[in-house]
């Protein structure tokens, strides 16, 4: 699918709003972003459809209020990939994502990042707007 210039913004604020979610600054639940049967596959982490997504978020949050830490997801390098493996009518997309992370009060001393993966976000446009199928990481850093 080659997508227009309204897809790809359509496309990218998904994808925006899906790392505000994991940074908690977000007003949308970030399973909400994904399909009924959707994945957030991070490394040898797997959580599949509504409530295990919901549970991922839910405990993400939790242990950030417990340990007082707070991360930013900087997402970069974003585009299109050829669609091989893409159910129809969906895109893949790939981004370099930089992670800050850190403990305590803000503002916090910023330091290296913590982390950078490779990303990728296959997307499927639905009645309700874009969606994720599936988001998967890769850390490289």
């Amino acid at each position: 699918m080659i997508m227009t210039v309204q897809q790809f913004h359509e496309v990218q604020d998904l994808i925006l709003r899906f790392w505000a979610c994991v940074d908690e600054i977000a007003e949308i639940e970030g399973a909400a972003l994904f399909t009924a049967k959707g994945a957030l596959v991070i490394e040898t982490f797997r959580a599949e459809g509504q409530e295990a997504l919901t549970r991922y978020f839910t405990a993400r949050r939790t242990l950030s209020v417990e340990r007082q830490r707070s991360t930013r997801h900087l997402c970069t390098n974003l585009r299109q990939l050829p669609r091989a493996g893409v159910r129809e009518g969906g895109v893949r997309m790939v981004a370099t994502i930089t992670v800050f992370s850190g403990t305590g009060p803000r503002p916090i001393a910023l330091g290296a990042p913590s982390s950078l993966a490779d990303f990728t976000f296959d997307c499927v446009e639905t009645g309700q707007g874009w969606k994720f199928t599936c988001v998967s990481g890769a850390l490289i850093f």
